[in-house]
Order: C-alpha cells, then sequence, then structure tokens
C-alpha cells in the first residue's frame, strides 16, 4: 500500500473541503451583509415618510407550492348531514357550490364579533373549522378557508359567505371548499417580509403617514385550472386596518386581485 499517495490524497480532499466552506460562509455572510443594508436602508425610508410598521414575521424563511381541488357536494351526502336540519340546501356551480336558506335567521348583535358565530357554525356548518374570519359589511360577513393557520385568500372556491337581511339577521349563506390539497414542489426559499415591503413602498402602494397594521403568509391562486388550482405562498399587508396588498413570496411580484374574475356565472 502507497501511504504516500493516500496522505496526499487525504491532503487534497480536505483542501477541496474546506474552500467549499469557506466559499459557503461567504456566500451567507455576503447575504446576511446584504439584507441587513436594505433592512437599514428601508428603515430610514419608511420612517423619513413616517410610515409605521408591525414586527414581521421571522420563522417563515421556505414555502411550497400546493395543488388543491374544488370540492363537488352530492346531493346524497347532504341528506345525511345532520347540521343541515334546519336549512334548504342547493346545489350551483356543477354542485361546487353550496347555498342554503336558514329556516329560522340567526340574530347579530350591534356590535359584531367573530365568535358570535363559533356555536352556530360548529353545529349548522360544514367543515366549519376550516374557517376563518375574514371581513363584515352591512350585507355580509366573510370566511376564507385556511390550511395551517394560513389563509387561502380571496379565493372563490374556499369561502364561506353569510347574507344578512334589514335586520341585521343571517338568513342565508353560500359556502366552497378546496379540498385534496397536496404539497406540488420541493421547498423553496421565500422573500422575506422586508423585502416584500420594499417592492410595495417603491410602487408607491403606502403611502405617507400609512400604519401597516398586521403582516402575515398566506396563499393565493397562482394557477387556476378548469379542475385543480395551484397555490403559491403569498405576503399579505393590512395598510391602516383596511387596505389588504399581496405579494408573491416566490417571485416577488405585487399580486392585484380582479373581483370580476371572483364572480360566479349567473
Amino acid at each position: 500500500m502507497d501511504w504516500s499517495k493516500i496522505k496526499t490524497i487525504f491532503i487534497l480532499s480536505f483542501l477541496i473541503l474546506n474552500i467549499y466552506l469557506i466559499n459557503e460562509f461567504l456566500k451567507i455572510r455576503n447575504s446576511n451583509q446584504h439584507d441587513y443594508i436594505i433592512k437599514s436602508s428601508l428603515e430610514n425610508r419608511l420612517k423619513v415618510d413616517e410610515i409605521e410598521y408591525v414586527e414581521p414575521p421571522k420563522e417563515a424563511v421556505r414555502g411550497k407550492y400546493l395543488s388543491a381541488t374544488p370540492k363537488v357536494f352530492t346531493v346524497e351526502e347532504l341528506k345525511k348531514e345532520t347540521k343541515l336540519a334546519g336549512q334548504k340546501v342547493i346545489l350551483k356551480e356543477n354542485n361546487a357550490l353550496l347555498e342554503s336558506v336558514l329556516k329560522e335567521p340567526i340574530k347579530m348583535g350591534e356590535k359584531f364579533d367573530p365568535t358570535m358565530l363559533t356555536a352556530f357554525m360548529k353545529n349548522n356548518i360544514l367543515y366549519h373549522e376550516q374557517y376563518r374570519f375574514w371581513s363584515k359589511s352591512d350585507t355580509t360577513i366573510t370566511f376564507y378557508q385556511q390550511l395551517n393557520n394560513k389563509v387561502l385568500y380571496n379565493n372563490i372556491y374556499g369561502e364561506l359567505t353569510f347574507f344578512l337581511n334589514d335586520k341585521n339577521e343571517i338568513f342565508s349563506y353560500k359556502q366552497t371548499i378546496l379540498i385534496d390539497i397536496e404539497e406540488l414542489s420541493e421547498e423553496e426559499k421565500i422573500l422575506q417580509p422586508m423585502k416584500a415591503l420594499e417592492t410595495l413602498y417603491e410602487n408607491g402602494d403606502i403611502k405617507f403617514g400609512s400604519k401597516i397594521t398586521n403582516i402575515e403568509l398566506g396563499y393565493f391562486t397562482y394557477v387556476h385550472l378548469a379542475s385543480s388550482q395551484v397555490l403559491t405562498p403569498v405576503w399579505r399587508f393590512v395598510i391602516n386596518d383596511e387596505v389588504n396588498l399581496f405579494v408573491n413570496a416566490f417571485e416577488g411580484q405585487i399580486l392585484q386581485l380582479n373581483t370580476e374574475e371572483r364572480k360566479w356565472s349567473e
């Protein structure tokens, strides 16, 4: 056995390993320095424009594309559901949309709180635990489907909407839900929230004196096919507790919601 050659091989192997490790270290250091410079510069600009913001999430660093399918309800399964006993239910949109009229309307208090609906939803709404409160108007209360505490934003196939009459009573609702939600890709590095915020700021979407009251990660429809969807991670920024802005957490572009596309066909 030639120990001299073996020794040389070990030395070369360790040398290559050291070069690799040094290179990776420099990449991480430069990346951290770059992120720090961006954050520092952005913080200064926001301060000048008197823009305040909540502390952004720190735990989210990677994400995946997801696939999902709208659930198709059947008359047979609905007949077996005891939760629907006090309702008149019909199916629309190729049975993907459930519409219900309550036999006894539910009175809402003058000062609305989503928890008012907790007991009612538990006893009367299918898959109630999969929805999170989104918004309320004079005539509607809207919930969106969530997955692992992340909301599927503005998704017409993952929505629960209650309708109010002129007596402030819930008299009907419509419901859709996505099923067969699966991971569609390997984990990828996502855009950090401060970088996404910078994109909105430089685009002029955050005005002087604004306050960013919430920053969270959720999902948005990336590709909408006839029988399925592809969902992508997105950052949601709430401005002054009123306006919602979204940034694709993989690609970094600002997402615009076309409300016309969300309407069901007549």
